[in-house]
């Protein structure tokens, strides 16, 4: 989780995360900590019961996909000439995801053809503009904006803060989808398949197959999801293959077949392979 950019809605300490969370109408700060085998996690601020406490829990297992067993999944890695690598190297790597829907998708947006330096940065400007926060030893831990704060949010505003014209009233629009009760996780879960949410999504002004396919895997789970045209898959697809140019779709769907059920887990492998 730590990559060296500045995140804004988390943040590492030594062996624990500390993330403010929202769980229903109560807003705490969560601890996260590595110990031995396990996941030790506690609320260091904020209201404390038992129904929080399960839906804190539920939320982490969520957060770090720890329900799923990736032992198939190392089973395909360690029958492929070019990747059974992978299956010690990175043991134990899991998706981390997004679980709001709202933030993953903004999130796309902001990042969309700039730098990530530039887009954490971007990021941190928008959330403690309009986000809330929590206080903890002297130190403020942010929410991100709920749609209903970003939707009453003008475009010149938002370019204040360094977002394209594009980019604002691409967040605008889809905080108005939610807000409206248009769009959300449930509204979205309820297809059928990957393929009718992934069409649902591409709907949205401001989601192209980059998007739709990165929030897919990384707020819905759903394990087929490739990003076509990211530039670090295409880096490390190319590496991989041992080749001195971009690679084709083709390409990146022949690398990717073997690993039906699989496939967003390829991505975050083949992505930890830039590090």
């Amino acid at each position: 989780m730590d990559r060296g950019y500045d995140d804004c809605l988390y943040s590492i300490e030594g062996d624990r995360v500390i993330k403010p969370l929202q769980v229903d109408e109560s807003r705490i700060l969560l601890e996260v900590k590595d110990d031995a085998n396990a996941l030790e996690f506690g609320i260091l601020a904020g209201e404390v019961s038992s129904s929080i406490l399960k839906k804190a829990a539920d939320y982490v297992s969520e957060w770090f996909d720890l329900e799923r067993d990736l032992a198939p999944y190392y089973g395909q890695l360690d029958q492929h000439d070019r990747l059974s690598w992978m299956t010690d190297r990175y043991h134990g790597l899991r998706l981390m995801g997004i679980p709001d829907l709202f933030e993953a998708l903004c999130w796309c947006v902001i990042g969309q053809q700039i730098n990530l330096t530039f887009a954490y940065r971007l990021k941190r400007r928008l959330v403690e503009s309009y986000g809330s926060s929590i206080e903890y030893e002297s130190k403020q831990h942010y929410y991100f904006p709920a749609p209903e704060r970003l939707v009453n949010v003008s475009v010149d505003e938002l370019r204040d803060l360094q977002f394209s014209r594009q980019k604002a009233e691409y967040i605008i629009g889809i905080a108005g989808q939610f807000a409206k009760g248009e769009m959300s996780k449930e509204i979205l879960s309820a297809h059928s398949n990957g393929k009718q949410m992934l069409k649902r999504l591409l709907k949205i002004r401001g989601v192209g197959e980059w998007t739709a396919n990165y929030v897919l895997m990384k707020s819905l789970k759903k394990m087929n999801c490739i990003t076509y045209g990211d530039t670090g898959l295409q880096t490390a697809v190319s590496s991989v293959l041992g080749l001195d140019r971009k690679p084709s779709r083709q390409e990146i769907e022949a690398l990717f077949a073997p690993f039906e059920d699989w496939q967003s887990y390829l991505v975050i492998y083949l992505w930890r392979t830039l590090s």
